[in-house]
């Protein structure tokens, strides 16, 4: 167990959190099921509003983490066509009933896809910000004018005294590197998105109806968030638009902010995506295109960047690519000291052993 867990320290990722979840994990998808009205078939708008959904989650298009489906054994009791919204399948959990459901309607449509918050939280995302805090206020404005204020405290603290992990390279730093002398994969970035520590804050009213199914994402997120409808909540969000279950009421103090702002600049200890807190949100963004065209190629000295989509499925239950295994074992040589140890620690198990099968 200690070498064990010599070995997994040795082999953290250098990368804070919220730049390796921007540049390496890829969003989780959404589910819109529709049902047709009573005639069983769609009218001319609801086939429009299909058309729409579908276009925006479409494969080649790489705009929004959405799968449409159409229930075609299953029909309405009214004239009109239904959609529901479902969470990703990866997400915990059953997931009936839906998170929001309505008529198909092209506005509805444009208001599952898109909102100004979501269009607001990429740019920030993709500025380099850690993370953007979303405040689901209450409607008491005292509530949630304190709740403002501690996470506002707590930004300003985290900013002046957190500090990026040692070691990590830009993009720019990794071009340079001597020919024939590699760098570590574990401490480069992937893109040259400005690496900052970085928090804003944007505030959502429980009545505003353009976000009204933005916010239902985030309000089911748990089961009981319901009881705290009264109550001011906040979701960190990061990466590619995954969001942590939310600080509420008093629990949104300077303290608790600014332990959720440590994890997200620290190193990525873990860097399979789903063994990490959170839920993607339904997002408009073409992050591989934001990324795409800044990767660090130097000549043979750095081996090809390996994120979370090198590993198969089956990798997360243990098997991994020859790639992979391959670089693990290269991190190893780049790091003499964690196999010394390794080699001490076993000589030291070994020992214990006979040791006490002399003593019987």
């Amino acid at each position: 167990m200690i070498l064990f867990g010599v070995v997994i320290v040795g082999l953290t990722c250098q990368v804070p959190v919220f730049r390796f979840a921007l540049e390496r994990w890829e969003t989780d998808s959404y589910t819109v099921v529709i049902v047709p009205g009573a005639s069983g078939k769609l009218s001319p708008t609801e086939n429009e509003a299909l058309k729409f959904l579908q276009s925006r989650g479409e494969a080649d298009s790489g705009n929004m983490n959405l799968e449409v489906k159409i229930d075609s054994k299953k029909i309405g009791e009214s004239s009109a066509a239904t959609m529901g919204l479902f969470y990703p399948p990866r997400s915990a959990g059953p997931r009936i009933p839906p998170i929001w459901s309505g008529a198909l309607t092209m506005g509805n449509a444009k208001t599952l896809v898109d909102s100004s918050a979501r269009r607001e939280i990429v740019s920030r995302l993709l500025s380099g910000e850690s993370a953007v805090w979303i405040l689901i206020e209450s409607g008491d404005k005292e509530k949630d004018d304190r709740a403002a204020v501690e996470i506002e405290k707590a930004f300003a603290k985290a900013e002046a005294e957190l500090k990026i992990p040692d070691g990590v390279l830009t993009v720019a730093e990794a071009r340079e590197v001597p020919p024939g002398k590699q760098r570590d994969l574990d401490v480069t970035l992937r893109s040259s998105i400005p690496l900052k520590i970085k928090f804003s804050l944007i505030r959502i009213s429980r009545t505003n109806s353009a976000e009204s199914i933005f916010r239902e994402m985030l309000l089911h997120m748990e089961a009981d968030l319901g009881e705290f409808r009264n109550e001011p909540m906040v979701f960190p969000v990061f990466g590619r638009g995954r969001a942590l279950e939310p600080l509420i009421a008093r629990g949104i103090n300077l303290v608790n902010v600014f332990e959720h702002s440590s994890y997200f600049c620290g190193a990525c200890s873990c860097e399979i995506k789903n063994q990490n807190p959170g839920v993607d949100l339904l997002i408009s963004a073409n992050w591989e295109e934001a990324i795409a065209g800044n990767e660090v190629i130097i000549g043979k000295s750095l081996p090809p960047l390996l994120g979370i989509g090198t590993l198969s499925d089956e990798s997360t239950n243990g098997e991994k690519t020859r790639d992979t295994l391959g670089s693990e074992l290269a991190d190893l040589k780049r790091r003499p000291w964690v196999m010394v140890g390794g080699v001490i620690l076993l000589g030291l198990a070994f020992g214990s052993i006979l040791i006490l099968r002399n003593n019987r």
